[in-house]
């Protein structure tokens, strides 16, 4: 799909241009890069960091970070909201928040995201947004690195900017399944209230098993009173029947310090927040929530295992290489260690090296378990054509720092199929499968309903089963106990992998 390939791609612009600045730097000493503080005085530092900068950029950038997926129906104002968010400005109603935010010129010319895109926000120890001007000169264009922002952060936020657009819903899919989210802003239109898409967003983020905030955007708009009301009458019943939470009003900072303290993993309340982009309502609630609220996900608990990187995308710098880009699911690496790369289409890996490595558009020496990062690698000029080649090229890989075992060609999971007019039929049924960062086809090619009847060979929505797939795509990294997707158009069931099958079906 010709939006779902642009969708990794949204942030290669920066990665190249970091890329390219470390490569003239390299070349010529005295080109440093200059970066502006807060209060805008100005220092001089290289592409390289220090130790105490590396160490407390590494240390922001994993243990000091939350991934915050923000979905919404089309016109929600997703992109108006991180854009406000992030640049600490109001819009002028006319969407010129969302111009910092989208990336190319039809979602400027319309308004509407059809990628996935990542945006930073950095906080101080007081919990006040760092906003730093746009000062460094890099390929002709005003610019400064997520690394000058973390250097200043004591705790910092990543905003997944998710399509809204039912035609684009499959690209939401796949950006919540890799973001490795710890809360999911869900925006509602106040004038408009919760929507078709509305729903289906709650059950997504219901079904990931991703805490969901609930945001009411554009208050100023709001024709009446009535209006607004209904809207959160109808907000309130859809999280009860789709999170199976209760509603929490966020109207002062001291309902958040209860949220926080009695319910810090929101398991079983609903945060909604009301906003406007244009006069600053709620605002600052939205930032104070997003400060206070604790990591949700404990990479540093899988610092001791293997090194796993879940791979994204893959982009040319000249002069570079090949530059891979991913996150650190698991374990540790270091500039010159070892990797393995793969699977391919046949199955094999390559072995091969990090040159370089990226946190946060700056050069540090190693990455680890949480991290975001780019890492330059030592390959061949033929291995670099496979792997950039639209008719050789896979996705879905990883980087391991052990070498493999068997490729994993499909796998058995204990899965739900949800309510809807789909039927899944033995041997017969395609599907498009999520499991992380993999988007890939498989085929249905045997399962048990959990009612024992064995002779069944229509899954109909509701049941259960212990299903067997086989992947249509070639091989893939998966693991058990992973969470599995399955997509037909719309979300029809959700499971995870109790096995593993390295044979060929």
């Amino acid at each position: 799909n010709h939006h779902d390939d642009k969708g990794t791609n949204n942030n290669n612009n920066n990665h190249y241009h970091h890329y390219q600045a470390t490569n003239n730097g390299n070349n010529n000493n005295n080109d440093n890069i200059t970066t502006a503080t807060t209060n805008e005085s100005t220092t001089t530092t290289t592409t390289t960091m220090g130790n105490d900068k590396e160490d407390h950029i590494l240390h922001v950038m994993a243990q000091g970070q939350i991934r915050v997926a923000v979905l919404g129906n089309v016109d929600a104002g997703k992109s108006t909201l991180i854009g406000t968010l992030t640049q600490n400005t109001l819009d002028d109603g006319n969407g010129s928040s969302r111009q910092c935010v989208l990336k190319y010129p039809h979602e400027r010319a319309s308004g509407r995201t059809s990628t996935i895109t990542q945006h930073f926000m950095a906080f101080n120890d007081k919990g006040e947004t760092i906003v730093l001007p746009k000062g460094n000169k890099i390929a002709g264009k005003n610019y400064y690195t997520q690394g000058d922002l973390a250097a200043q952060a004591h705790r910092t936020v990543s905003l997944m900017d998710l399509a809204g657009h039912e035609k684009y819903f499959k690209t939401t899919v796949h950006g919540l399944s890799r973001g490795m989210a710890d809360y999911a802003l869900v925006l509602v239109n106040a004038s408009q209230g919760m929507t078709y898409m509305s729903h289906h967003h709650l059950q997504l983020v219901q079904m990931c098993g991703i805490p969901a905030i609930v945001v009411l955007t554009k208050m100023d708009a709001v024709p009446g009173r009535d209006v607004i009301q209904h809207t959160r009458r109808t907000v309130t019943e859809a999280i009860r029947t789709t999170l199976g939470k209760k509603r929490f009003a966020i109207r002062g900072s001291a309902d958040i310090d209860r949220v926080v303290v009695a319910d810090p993993q929101l398991s079983a309340l609903a945060p909604v927040v009301e906003v406007s982009c244009v006069t600053g309502h709620g605002l600052d609630l939205v930032r104070r929530l997003l400060h206070q609220l604790p990591p949700r996900r404990r990479h540093f608990q899988k610092m001791s295992r293997p090194l796993e990187v879940l791979l994204e995308d893959t982009f040319q710098v000249p002069g570079v290489g090949l530059i891979l880009s991913g996150f650190v699911n698991a374990g540790r690496i270091e500039k010159g260690g070892t990797m393995y790369l793969g699977p391919l289409k046949n199955g094999t890996y390559i072995k091969t090296m990090a040159k370089s490595i990226h946190v946060a558009q700056t050069s540090v020496d190693q990455a680890w378990a949480g991290h975001s990062a780019c890492f330059a690698v030592n390959l061949t000029k033929a291995q670099r054509k496979m792997l950039t080649h639209h008719q050789t090229k896979k996705k879905g890989m990883v980087l391991l720092g052990q070498e493999p075992t068997a490729p994993v060609y499909g796998f058995t999971a204990e899965i739900c199929l949800s309510k809807g007019d789909s039927t899944f039929i033995k041997g017969q049924t395609n599907s498009t499968i999520h499991i992380l960062h993999v988007k890939t086809a498989c085929r249905l090619v045997d399962f048990d309903t959990m009612a024992g009847n064995g002779t069944t060979v229509v899954l109909r929505p509701g049941q259960r089963a212990t299903a067997t797939f086989e992947f249509l795509q070639g091989p893939q990294h998966v693991r058990k106990g992973m969470r599995v997707i399955l997509r037909d158009g719309h979300v029809r069931g959700i499971g995870i992998i109790r096995a593993l099958h390295h044979h060929k079906f």
